[in-house]
């Protein structure tokens, strides 16, 4: 369990834990005779049998070679096992440049779009730094609360967390948080930095997320859950 340093709405705050709300059934594939079955990385497909490769070299005649052959396969190369793999950026592959190379020195651009698919600006990619530290600055609550059917139509949720205690008294203080947003039946949004007011960041190189807090009761047991959205729905009209 990775630990957070949470501040309720009198900005007392406390180390707690939190988790992944869901766990995945671990499935065992096995062959026909019994064996333990695994997984290995092998080559798909080459630069020289991509779709923008095989559309420089033949053009409007890649119909015609897809019927008459098999270009798109690289038969020394398919299937081969591969290990020890990194990313590069790699430039050409198109008619006007056949020939893909390796690319050095990558400048990386974030494009922004209205919700009519126009682009709204391009900026460079910001490196990001996870700002969940436990011993750094506390997670706030901002004091904006959403009506939970609000939020739900607003926002798509991409991650959620379960918040959990780790004693009697974060058991007290994460209890009285998830009792007061289940009566109002509302979510809290909650910021990082200096200001409580950031996105968070939960790995360094992470996308900014914006978080909300959602609280359900029943009896002595809570579920106090952290929702996380880097998308807002909008009406195109």
């Amino acid at each position: 369990m990775r630990k957070i340093n949470l501040s309720n709405e009198t900005r007392r705050d406390a180390e707690v834990a939190f988790g992944a709300t869901s766990r995945r059934k671990t499935t065992i594939y096995k062959t026909e005779d019994g064996r333990k079955g695994k997984s290995e990385r092998t080559v798909k497909a080459t630069m020289n049998t991509t779709d923008q490769a095989l559309m420089a070299t033949y053009g409007n005649q890649l119909t015609d070679a897809l019927i008459e052959g098999d270009p798109e396969i690289d038969m020394e190369r398919f299937g081969m096992r591969v290990e020890g793999l990194k990313k590069v950026y790699v430039v050409g592959g198109d008619q006007q440049s056949p020939t893909q190379k390796v690319a050095y020195g990558v400048s990386l651009n974030e494009h922004v779009f209205l919700p009519d698919g126009t682009e709204k600006e391009v900026h460079p990619v910001i490196s990001t730094t996870s700002n969940l530290a436990s011993d750094g600055l506390p997670i706030r609550w901002t004091g904006k609360m959403i009506p939970r059917k609000k939020a739900m139509r607003m926002f798509v949720f991409r991650k959620s967390y379960q918040v959990q205690h780790v004693n009697g008294l974060t058991y007290d203080f994460l209890y009285d948080m998830a009792k007061k947003l289940a009566d109002a039946d509302a979510m809290m949004l909650v910021g990082g930095g200096p200001k409580g007011i950031a996105p968070l960041v939960m790995n360094n190189g992470g996308t900014p997320y914006r978080a909300f807090l959602e609280g359900r009761v029943n009896g002595d047991s809570y579920a106090l859950i952290l929702r996380l959205t880097n998308l807002e729905l909008k009406s195109i009209v």
